[in-house]
């Protein structure tokens, strides 16, 4: 009989422990993604805002998009002509 069972594999799926313990790695790992993208949207703001204005314009962007260039990634501009 013990030979059967060491032959023998298991069908099943992982343990529900080992599904919840995945789970809550992987609900932790995209938290930190999205605290990590939110710390470098701020850091991205703080640094535009202090550029003076002839190198947004260089840039392509004007100072009341810095806000939403740095969080949906395009300017007003280039979003109305895509």
């Amino acid at each position: 009989m013990s030979t059967l069972r060491m032959g023998m594999k298991s069908v099943a799926g992982p343990s529900v422990g080992g599904r919840f313990f995945a789970t809550a790695v992987e609900t932790c790992r995209s938290g930190l993604r999205v605290l990590a993208r939110l710390v470098r949207i701020r850091s991205d703001r703080v640094w535009l805002d202090e550029l003076p204005d002839y190198l947004l314009r260089d840039i392509g962007i004007k100072r009341s998009e810095i806000s939403s260039v740095t969080w949906y990634g395009v300017s007003q501009d280039d979003d109305a002509r895509i």
